[in-house]
């Protein structure tokens, strides 16, 4: 094996940790546990967005317990019979319930959770909430079987603007659904890191706060759970995260789960490509992954495998024994030695087939869902200095996967093709 051969497989470790270097800087970061109280309940809401057909609506059990808290939010687009089990519904458990009007694109209704949050907090006096008043903004198949109201006590005496909540996948069974299982605990351990790393399935935000980052929401649908944490972080707000579990439904079937995971990358794409010049740099470890590595330097990664196949082998080996020292203490199941080929579906198949469906999203909703943020609480000074790091993160990341593509790509037209 020669020096050259070292390197590749040297470079190669090192990237692969790049998934799991996160975890080292969980020692000392930790998120905000749940305070248990007896006191008197605190006034909050729980927003559960249901639109297309009332089935969606799954967590009924859980809000049930909620009930006079509970304001289930929906478009003013549906049909007659949806509103009609919807009006069912809310009678017999004692919800409420808002219908909004939703912005329009190209002749037709934006229709998704993000473009329903935004009418709906448009006006919340309408929702009977005051600017301090916590909303749980969640998915209507997702619940806690913890107490929502310590949850509400503990953003309430934190102070906090926005929080994100753990997410865990609801009773998986089958070999997917265990995939992902392992995949979101690790992804909310991380959270404890990156708290503005908002999931769609639910955050809790205060009333007046996340009004104003709804009117900066670009309505995009893919990464648009993300873009609520990482407009509040930039303009200012409070943004932590609360240990407090909530269960959702995953794709049960690998057909479901690819198609989630189009729209999820087709985000990533949106947010770490598109968006590369827009604030990546407050976290920068994410603008180096996911811009520069998972995304600028897609086309080296083909080149190295189909030029060196052992880099398959070894990084399949490496992620085994990243697995097993992560599943220490959780349970090793034989179905995690799925998770290397899992992770490569994902980044050599999935991501550059989300390009294709974040330019068919931006088609259909006349907009590259460029992010845009409220700076009017920063200086001039400040808001020039900002424009200067967005440029020069953006050239920093161009040049290195320019200049790293273009040697490994002379290295190999001298060294032989495959």
């Amino acid at each position: 094996m020669n020096n050259s051969t070292l390197l590749i497989l040297l470079t190669l470790a090192i990237v692969s940790l790049i998934d799991y270097i996160p975890r080292a800087f969980l020692w000392v970061k930790k998120a905000i546990q749940p305070q248990v109280g007896y006191g008197p309940v605190p006034r909050y809401l729980i927003m559960p967005t249901v639109y297309g057909n009332i089935s969606y609506l799954q967590n009924i059990k859980f809000l049930k317990r909620y009930a006079d808290k509970v304001v289930i939010c929906t478009s003013a687009y549906e049909s007659q019979e949806f509103y009609g089990a919807l009006r069912k519904a809310c009678r017999k458990y004692n919800f409420k319930y808002i219908c909004v009007q939703l912005p329009h694109a190209n002749g037709r209704p934006i229709k998704n959770a993000y473009t329903i949050y935004k009418g709906a907090l448009s006006d919340i006096n309408r929702l009977g909430a005051r600017k301090d008043t916590p909303c749980l903004l969640m998915d209507a198949d997702t619940y806690s079987n913890a107490n929502v109201n310590n949850l509400v006590r503990t953003f309430i005496h934190k102070n906090l603007d926005i929080a994100s909540l753990r997410c865990e996948v609801d009773n998986p069974r089958t070999v997917i659904e265990q995939l992902q299982a392992f995949e979101y605990r690790l992804a909310m351990d991380n959270r404890r890191m990156d708290p503005w790393l908002t999931s769609g399935a639910c955050n809790l935000a205060k009333a007046g706060v996340i009004k104003h980052v709804f009117s900066k929401h670009s309505n995009f649908f893919a990464g648009g759970d993300i873009e609520i944490g990482k407009l509040a972080q930039v303009m200012g707000y409070k943004v932590k995260h609360i240990n407090f579990t909530f269960y959702t439904a995953a794709p049960d079937t690998f057909k479901a789960w690819y198609n989630q995971r189009l729209i999820w990358f087709a985000g990533g794409f949106r947010h770490h490509v598109a968006n590369m010049g827009s604030f990546g740099w407050h976290h920068f470890f994410m603008l180096f992954y996911n811009s520069l590595l998972l995304y600028m330097l897609f086309p080296l990664r083909w080149l190295e495998l189909i030029n060196f196949p052992l880099t398959l082998v070894a990084a399949i080996f490496l992620s085994w024994i990243y697995t097993a020292i992560l599943a220490y203490n959780r349970g090793w199941k034989a179905v995690y030695l799925l998770l290397p080929f899992y992770a490569f579906i994902q980044s050599m198949f999935i991501l550059p087939l989300a390009v294709g469906r974040y330019v068919k999203l931006s088609w259909i909703q006349r907009s590259f869902g460029l992010l845009k943020y409220d700076l009017t609480n920063v200086s001039l000074a400040t808001r020039l200095l900002y424009k200067g790091l967005n440029v020069s993160s953006v050239l920093f990341i161009i040049y290195t996967a320019t200049n790293f593509t273009m040697s490994r790509w002379y290295y190999w037209s001298q060294n032989g093709w495959y």
